[in-house]
C-alpha cells in the first residue's frame, strides 16, 4: 500500500471513529425520587428504568448525569447530544427542546400538613401563604405563567430541594408545597413519616398533570437518532415490561 493509500485509510479511519464518538449522548437529570435519583453511584427510579430500556433498545450510547434542576436544563440546552428527563412540557419550554415522548405519568398538587385549616378555591387563593419552590421547575414556571411572580415563593435549589422544602414546611417556615404526588409521598417517608397522616392535597395542578414526564433532546440533536429513540419509547410503552415498571414504582 502506497503512502497516499495509507493517508487515505487512516484518515478514512479516523472520521470513522469520530463519527462513532459523536452518536454517544449527555442523559441530563436530576435528583427527582421516585422518579430519577442516585443511590451508591447508580441510576435509579422509574423514569430511569423506562429511559434506559429505550435506549438500549434504540441502540444508542449514552452516560447519565445528575445535577440540580437548573444546571441539568442548561446543559441540555448546550450540547447538541443532549437528552433530559424527567421534565414536564410546558408553554415557556415548548422551544427550548426537542420533546421525543411521555415517559411516565405524574400528578402535581399543592399540599400542606393535615394540621393545618388550609382550603383552596382557586390558584389565587396561593397567594394568601407563603409558597415552597424549587428554582426553575414546572410547577414553579406553571404558577409564574399564572401571574405569580417570583417575590410570591421561598425558592430552593440544589439535590435536596424537595426535602428542604418538606423540612420548611414541617417548621412552618411554608404552608404550601407544590410537588408531584408520587415525589411528595416518597420525600415524606425518606424523612421517616407517614405521608398518610402528614401532609394533605389541598389543590391539583390538573393542566399540568394531563401529559406525564417527558424525554426531551436538544433542539438541534441529531435527527437519525432521535427517531430511532422516538420509534422505540413509543414501541416500549406496548410491552408487559413497561407496564410492570410502572407498577412497581406504584404508578
Amino acid at each position: 500500500m502506497n503512502i497516499l493509500n495509507q493517508i487515505l485509510l487512516c484518515s478514512a479511519l479516523i472520521t470513522a471513529t469520530l463519527s462513532v464518538q459523536a452518536t454517544e449522548f449527555t442523559v441530563h437529570t436530576e435528583e427527582f425520587p421516585p422518579f430519577n435519583y442516585t443511590e451508591n453511584r447508580t441510576f435509579k427510579g422509574v423514569s430511569t428504568e423506562v429511559v434506559e430500556a429505550v435506549l438500549k433498545q434504540a441502540g444508542i450510547d449514552y452516560k447519565i448525569e445528575s445535577y440540580p434542576w437548573a444546571r441539568t436544563l442548561s446543559n441540555t440546552r448546550n450540547n447538541k447530544h443532549s437528552l433530559v428527563y424527567s421534565i414536564s412540557r410546558n408553554e415557556k419550554r415548548e422551544k427550548d427542546y426537542r420533546w421525543i415522548g411521555v415517559i411516565v405519568p405524574a400528578v402535581h398538587s399543592v399540599f400542606t400538613l393535615q394540621n393545618k385549616d388550609i382550603y383552596l378555591g382557586s390558584l389565587k387563593d396561593m397567594k394568601n401563604y407563603q409558597i415552597g419552590t424549587i428554582i426553575d421547575d414546572s410547577r414553579e414556571s406553571y404558577l409564574l405563567s399564572k401571574g405569580f411572580a417570583l417575590s410570591d415563593f421561598q425558592r430552593t435549589s440544589g439535590d435536596t430541594a424537595a426535602l428542604k422544602n418538606y423540612r420548611k414546611l414541617k417548621a412552618g417556615r411554608i404552608q404550601l408545597w407544590p410537588m408531584p404526588d408520587a415525589v411528595a409521598a416518597h420525600i415524606v417517608k425518606q424523612a421517616g413519616d407517614n405521608p398518610f397522616y402528614t401532609i394533605k392535597k389541598v389543590y391539583e395542578f390538573s393542566e399540568i398533570s394531563k401529559g406525564g414526564y417527558y424525554l426531551a433532546a436538544n433542539v438541534d440533536a441529531p435527527e437519525a437518532e432521535i427517531q430511532k429513540i422516538s420509534a422505540a419509547l413509543e414501541a416500549f410503552k406496548k410491552t408487559e415490561e413497561y407496564k410492570n415498571i410502572l407498577k412497581n414504582w406504584g404508578l
